[in-house]
């Protein structure tokens, strides 16, 4: 799965402002917080996806539910006075509960989804999580509880009712608790638009440090190049967002190879979104002087 390089342009060149705006001082600089503020919205979306995709594995969870939990108390109530089976019914009442609290968390992540007064997804992410852990839960304990049907083999008419529930159930807990590593999703048809958010959360920060930490190995002698293209100025009275751009720009042009096109066109782009009017006309004249040199 190959990562949007516009993308990780973007973060680079915030991530390098930021390490300038620090006194280029990387010892000091805390990157755990500035990722963590670099990628609030794509987190947030991830995570509406995320909870939207389990949510929707779970559509027709309540009606199995219920039968269920009708076929687990019809269990218990025919092996009532049956000392020998004592436990089988204690195991049966824990899964029915867990059931229960399965659907309880569902309800809980339908409801948080929903709420436009939500000011954050954390509370969103942690309601998957709880649907997601149950799920999984929930899978062993009916592996657990068919082997012990089997223990039974006289009681087997009274079992076989709730065991057919039970792997039906597992079914959906199979397919739910497959949610937990969106990433590893990515050849499935129904969830690749997931897998590729989870892999550009997963991809995105090493790219962009790498891409700035190779920018800055080299940031002397892009900078004199710079210098010395631009004419009646000095690059210290450059705005600083607009030198970070000439920065990776050149750096991809010079040590990366790209067509000249493409990077004026990228930095074009930058300048425009995170620079003023006038930057990307200097910008790209700077670069076109740098590609016929």
């Amino acid at each position: 799965m190959s990562i949007n390089r516009s993308e990780v342009r973007k973060y680079a060149l915030t991530f390098l402002y930021a390490l300038r705006g620090n006194g280029d001082c990387p010892d000091s600089f805390d990157a755990e917080l500035f990722w963590l503020i670099a990628q609030e919205k794509k987190t947030d979306r991830m995570r509406e996806s995320h909870a939207r995709a389990v949510l929707h594995t779970c559509r027709a969870s309540a009606e199995s539910a219920q039968l269920l939990i009708n076929r687990a108390e019809s269990l218990m109530d025919a092996l009532k006075g049956d000392l020998t089976t004592i436990t089988l019914r204690d195991e049966t009442e824990r899964y029915a509960n867990q059931t229960q609290a399965f659907e309880a968390a569902v309800s809980a992540l339908a409801y948080c989804l929903g709420d436009t007064r939500r000011e954050d997804t954390e509370q969103l992410a942690l309601c998957t999580r709880d649907v997601l852990r149950l799920a999984k839960a929930l899978l062993l304990m009916g592996d657990e509880l068919l082997c012990r049907f089997a223990d039974f083999p006289a009681s087997r008419h009274i079992t076989e009712p709730l065991a057919a529930a039970i792997r039906r159930r597992g079914k959906l807990m199979e397919t739910t608790a497959g949610l937990s590593e969106p990433i590893t999703l990515a050849d499935s048809k129904e969830h690749a638009g997931l897998a590729r958010q989870a892999a550009d959360m997963l991809e995105l920060r090493p790219a962009a440090e790498t891409l700035v930490s190779a920018i800055l190995r080299h940031r002397e002698e892009l900078e004199t190049e710079l210098a010395g293209l631009i004419e009646n100025y000095s690059l210290e009275r450059v705005d600083m967002i607009d030198s970070c751009i000439l920065l990776i720009s050149l750096y991809e042009l010079r040590f990366n190879k790209l067509e000249p096109a493409i990077v004026i066109s990228e930095a074009n782009l930058l300048a425009d979104a995170y620079s003023g009017s006038g930057s990307a006309p200097f910008i790209h004249g700077i670069l076109a002087a740098a590609a016929k040199a």
